[in-house]
């Protein structure tokens, strides 16, 4: 089975989708921060090593299959209202080794549930409940307020080898920002677009897609007003060459999503086949900024 063929069938994204996904939880996992005691050990007395469960599919499992060789599975049992998560059985002990490297090579990612073919962030922008900034969440701010070359390198840096060690995505042969603001004369999500392009010679597409018209303020509006004004300002796609492509996504920090997914949806229908998203930051709550109505 290719590596393509574990994603499953391509799904369009729409509206319709991204409010359905929002009503999903999880929708986010952070093995480093939330699920430190995975793979779990089994009791003396099973006939199992451990096992291994996730609070759901998107991301994880085409990663983890794509790194172990191993598949997870739906669970039939769900907490705390959310739906049931993916799971396996773990019956060796050499199984259980190559889940734990897994899980410990994902690091600082954040896995996001949304209506991209894969979703993630290299990691949090400020400490659990704390208001510092991580390492990485000093660096994005310092690359996006204050311009920083150090900060902007280092970013690049990371990302790339992000990229390089995580399947499909180092694989795709395109790679975009998300679009800037009409006017926007420093865009750090372009930059860095820019800089991976040249360094894993994938074609850097950003400049086929612009905005028309103004977003206006989005950051403190509801979903419905967000999208509505992301659709009025028309996100309209001029090049070529697009159809089945395979596109990296890249943004500086994923709050919502809704920007993220909109975006996806306009490359989506230019032609793209599969669109793997990548933020440097998640920040800390899933509703940051996204006022409700």
């Amino acid at each position: 089975m290719s590596l393509m063929s574990t994603l499953g069938s391509v799904i369009p994204i729409t509206y319709e989708r991204v409010l359905e996904c929002r009503e999903k939880k999880p929708r986010r996992v952070n093995f480093a921060r939330t699920q430190q005691n995975e793979p779990k050990r089994a009791t003396a007395s099973s006939e199992w090593v451990g096992s291994f469960s996730v609070g759901f599919e998107k991301t994880i499992r085409p990663l983890f299959k794509a790194g172990t060789g191993l598949d997870l599975f739906l669970s039939r049992q769900s907490f705390d209202g959310q739906e049931p998560g993916f799971w396996r059985s773990i019956k060796t002990e050499e199984e259980f080794v190559t889940i734990r490297d897994w899980v410990a090579a994902q690091g600082t990612f954040v896995f996001l549930r949304d209506c991209l073919d894969l979703s993630l962030a290299l990691g949090y922008n400020v400490a659990y409940e704390e208001s510092a900034h991580t390492p990485l969440g000093e660096l994005e701010h310092k690359a996006k307020m204050d311009q920083d070359v150090d900060a902007l390198d280092s970013l690049g840096n990371l990302l790339i080898s992000a990229i390089q060690g995580l399947p499909y995505y180092r694989d795709a042969t395109k790679v975009m920002a998300v679009p800037p603001a009409i006017g926007k004369t420093f865009d750090l999500p372009s930059l860095l677009a820019e800089r991976v392009a040249a360094e894993l010679s994938k074609e850097d597409i950003t400049s086929t897609f612009a905005f028309q018209g103004e977003k206006g303020k989005i950051k403190d509006c509801a979903l419905e007003d967000k999208w509505q004004q992301l659709e009025s300002a028309k996100l309209q796609y001029s090049g070529s060459g697009l159809a089945g492509a395979c596109v990296i996504l890249i943004d500086d920090k994923y709050q919502s999503g809704t920007t993220m997914q909109y975006v996806a949806m306009k490359v989506q229908e230019a032609g793209a086949k599969r669109i793997y998203g990548i933020s440097l930051v998640k920040t800390l709550r899933d509703s940051d900024n996204v006022a409700t109505k």
